[in-house]
């Protein structure tokens, strides 16, 4: 006697589930599409920023000192101290304004 076999164990498919297996391949296609379209309406808006005003001590005056009419070996020692000294701090005074110019770049 032949064994009867159901309309769910053969293996030809029927064509509503031909169908259905289409219609759901579809959909799931539709949701992965859906996240990339959301992604193309970005917009990149630039906000300027106001820059940082320097300090007052970078930029003030460094004193002159004040060489006198009758030069002596002594003075000029003196007036050597005194110019090296200004000097270094002109150098000290630049080297915080490049390093502050370097961090608004970097920003």
């Amino acid at each position: 006697m032949p064994r009867i076999r159901s309309h769910w164990t053969h293996r030809v498919p029927r064509k509503t589930s031909e169908w259905l297996l289409q219609a759901i391949v579809a959909l799931i296609a539709l949701c992965l599409l859906l996240p990339l379209s959301g992604c193309t309406t970005t917009r990149t808006a630039y906000v300027k920023v106001p820059a940082v005003p320097l300090p007052a001590s970078l930029t003030a005056e460094t004193p002159q000192p004040i060489i006198p009419d009758q030069l002596t070996y002594g003075g000029s020692l003196d007036l050597n101290v005194s110019l090296l000294s200004a000097l270094a701090t002109c150098n000290i005074d630049k080297s915080s304004i490049r390093e502050i110019e370097t961090s608004r770049a970097s920003q």
